[in-house]
């Protein structure tokens, strides 16, 4: 059976200090990940619309991101749940937020309430060194350059 196509969107949700909000997952067959809030489109939704009401559900932020934005970051996974596979393309986009905010999930779906474990905002450095599951893995790296293309864009 083959897998399944999918199109993500996804936040690269940015503080003031320059550090990534990550939610912490617990995977259906044991250990865990940390990825970016956001998750499958819709049907009628682009991928900018998807992370932002997916950011909302997993997080409470209420964020924007212009209709004009591009992605920052495309990359492609294959992932399974309940014995479907999934080859998904994520598209990634960059907003930035003040320092200190607290998510809180609001609208889970049933297995987002299952997988949950929390939250953490990540330096580029501790993204780079970390041993933890992260996606996508070189997400360290990604951010760096992101946040160096926005420095020298500004």
């Amino acid at each position: 059976m083959s897998a399944v196509p999918r199109v993500g969107g996804r936040l690269l949700i940015v503080d003031s200090d320059d550090r990534l909000l990550l939610i912490h997952e617990r995977l259906e067959y044991g250990g865990t990940h940390w990825l970016t809030p956001g998750g499958g489109v819709e049907a009628g939704e682009q991928p900018r619309d998807a992370a932002v009401r997916e950011a909302m559900e997993e997080t409470g932020l209420a964020l924007a991101v212009p209709a004009d934005a591009e992605p920052v970051l495309i990359t492609r996974r294959e992932w399974a749940w309940a014995g479907v596979t999934y080859d998904q393309t994520d598209h990634f986009f960059l907003t930035r937020v003040p320092s200190g905010l607290h998510p809180q999930a609001r609208g889970l779906t049933d297995i987002e309430q299952q997988t949950l474990l929390g939250y953490e905002w990540w330096t580029v450095a501790a993204l780079r060194h970390t041993s933890e599951t992260l996606l996508p893995p070189d997400i360290g790296d990604a951010v760096a350059r992101v946040l160096s293309s926005e420095s020298a864009a500004g």
